[in-house]
């Protein structure tokens, strides 16, 4: 069975990142992976929730300087 479409298009971003850092990554993965046992949690979704984690963070973060 094919995967579905994504609402959005989805750009590719390539970067680098320590060996330490990736770990840290599959970790989360995993732990995500326990939590919601119905679906499968790959590096890139750990990477993508830690991004949208990390930016909300950011965003809130500068406001209260406001």
């Amino acid at each position: 069975m094919a995967r579905p479409k994504k609402p959005k298009t989805l750009q590719t971003v390539s970067i680098r990142l320590p060996t330490s850092m990736i770990e840290h990554v599959d970790g989360c993965a995993e732990r995500l992976q326990q939590e919601t046992p119905l679906l499968i949690v790959n590096r890139t979704d750990a990477i993508r929730y830690l991004l949208q984690i990390g930016l909300a963070e950011f965003e809130k973060k500068g406001a209260q300087r406001k």
